[in-house]
């Protein structure tokens, strides 16, 4: 698993900003091992960088709402074809897809019942779904509470992290029982699950967005976050940051990821 876990680590510092290196690489290590039935459909595409890695065969179809990240997944060639629209109306008939996934997209989402329909509505019977998102214990494995407790400033430390996930666009906060509860009301029924991003790795996801910032300067310079390919792809980061990407599966982590079958006859 190191060799992989630092391959994936190494792919992700070679072009994305710190901050997205420790999650996007510990879902790359865990969605390798997921065997996707083709045709397959990458719902919340982005630019395509994460299925390059994940996916070096390609993938069949990606969609964007962003039309600017639909325009660069098109551009890396790593799908057959790329849908710039909303989750919430995909032009694609019923029953089209062997395999769905969507990677870190669905806390992003406000209507969370309307994307999944169409997801159900779009995948074959007994087609897989693969969902990587944000579980219950991510608010509070963000930022210590007790540095801030330390110094009276709990309300400062809630006041923090609520402006941390309006700023992300973090809509949905649940526990595996209540994703569960969403994903099979739509026909999405739940094989398995598991935690990832323990506390001590979420804590440093979080503070690598601060280590990011020199990242926003290079992509309005250059227009990419790593404009040279081994600016961080060195030793010193590699051992810094492979040890969260390959940490062992946690009790209780910060994301979750669902493995689901979609049911014969949705309700």
């Amino acid at each position: 698993m190191k060799e992989s876990a630092e391959r994936i680590l190494r792919a992700h510092l070679r072009e994305v900003p710190l901050h997205r290196v420790i999650v996007r690489s510990v879902e790359a290590v865990l969605l390798e091992e997921v065997n996707f039935a083709r045709p397959m459909l990458d719902v919340g595409c982005g630019d395509g960088h994460f299925a390059t890695v994940v996916f070096p065969r390609g993938v069949d179809v990606g969609i964007d709402p962003e039309m600017r990240d639909a325009a660069a997944a098109a551009r890396r060639g790593v799908y057959r074809l790329v849908v710039g629209a909303s989750s919430y109306s995909m032009p694609f008939p019923d029953a089209s897809f062997a395999s769905v996934l969507s990677n870190c997209v669905l806390e992003h989402i406000a209507d969370l019942d309307a994307a999944l329909a169409e997801i159900s509505r779009v995948l074959r019977p007994r087609g897989l779904f693969v969902c990587t998102v944000i579980g219950e214990h991510f608010p509070e494995f963000l930022t210590s509470s007790r540095a801030w407790s330390r110094w009276g400033l709990d309300r400062a430390r809630r006041a923090y992290v609520d402006w941390f996930n309006r700023k992300a666009v973090h809509h949905h906060f649940d526990s595996p029982e209540r994703w569960s509860e969403r994903l099979e009301r739509t026909g999405l029924r739940v094989r398995r699950w598991r935690y990832y991003l323990s506390e001590t790795a979420t804590r440093a996801m979080h503070r690598s967005h601060y280590w990011s910032l020199p990242h926003l300067f290079l992509r309005r310079l250059t227009g990419r976050w790593v404009p040279f390919p081994g600016l961080l792809d060195r030793p010193f980061w590699i051992k810094r940051l492979l040890r969260y990407v390959d940490e062992p599966e946690p009790l209780r982590g910060s994301c979750i990821i669902f493995e689901c079958e979609r049911a014969r006859f949705p309700r």
